[in-house]
């Protein structure tokens, strides 16, 4: 790994903690690899007591699994865990779709249109990433409109559980589409639709989820949870 200082200052291990939280969400440290503690610290030039203490946070936070005399081991979810997932996190997106239709402004409508646009464009041009990293910012303004703290904490936990997987499993051009939706309901003011368009929205994902589980061969498991449902 190369070397990436992290400065030495109050909250050193926070620091380290978002910066290993940054690896899992962005693919760099795949469900079910063991971390290195001394490669991490040696990464982040770093002693290993602050890698040490952000792993034993990130396993309290569910990310990281720790597993005795084995290591510790990025969070793999069983089907079961996934589908239970999906099901919260359509509900939450209902909610806050519904209460961001009665509290947006023009410019919340504006700023969600843009969105959808800068959405089209990644698509006419195939960047999936790009496209990713805008539809995290699309559903991040709806929730920040919809001024429910409690449902947003909640959300943010169920999201990054399953970034990695959400990120392989886009169907981009039916997916802003129901965002386009979305943002008509919500403009229009009427919640009872931006509830059940963000639901659904949420759900078809589940739906390309459980299609890809059912045509994918069976595989040995790589983390530490040899035997499980994956």
């Amino acid at each position: 790994m190369h070397g990436q200082r992290i400065e030495r200052a109050e909250g050193l291990a926070a620091r380290v903690y978002q910066e290993i939280e940054r690896m899992i969400l962005a693919g760099d440290l795949e469900p079910g690899s063991r971390l290195n503690e001394y490669a991490l610290a040696e990464r982040f030039a770093v002693s290993r007591g602050p890698v040490r203490e952000a792993t034993r946070a990130l396993v309290e936070a569910g990310l990281l699994v720790s597993v005795p005399t084995r290591g510790v081991f990025v969070r793999e979810m069983s089907e079961a865990e996934i589908g239970e997932n999906y099901d919260v996190r359509a509900v939450l997106t209902g909610l806050m779709c519904a209460r961001a239709a009665e509290l947006r402004t023009a410019e919340d409508v504006a700023a969600l249109e843009g969105y959808v646009a800068a959405m089209d464009a990644a698509i006419a041009v195939g960047q999936v990433r790009e496209y990713y990293r805008i539809n995290l910012d699309f559903h991040d303004r709806i929730n920040a409109v919809s001024a429910h703290s409690c449902a947003r904490r909640v959300y943010d936990d169920l999201i990054r559980e399953t970034h990695s997987l959400r990120r392989a499993l886009f169907s981009p051009g039916q997916t802003n589409g129901e965002h386009r939706e979305m943002v008509a309901a919500i403009k229009a003011g009427d919640a009872e639709a931006a509830r059940r368009l963000g639901e659904e929205h949420v759900l078809h994902g589940k739906t390309r989820w459980l299609a890809s589980v059912a045509a994918e061969p069976p595989r040995a498991a790589t983390g530490p949870n040899k035997g499980g449902p994956r």
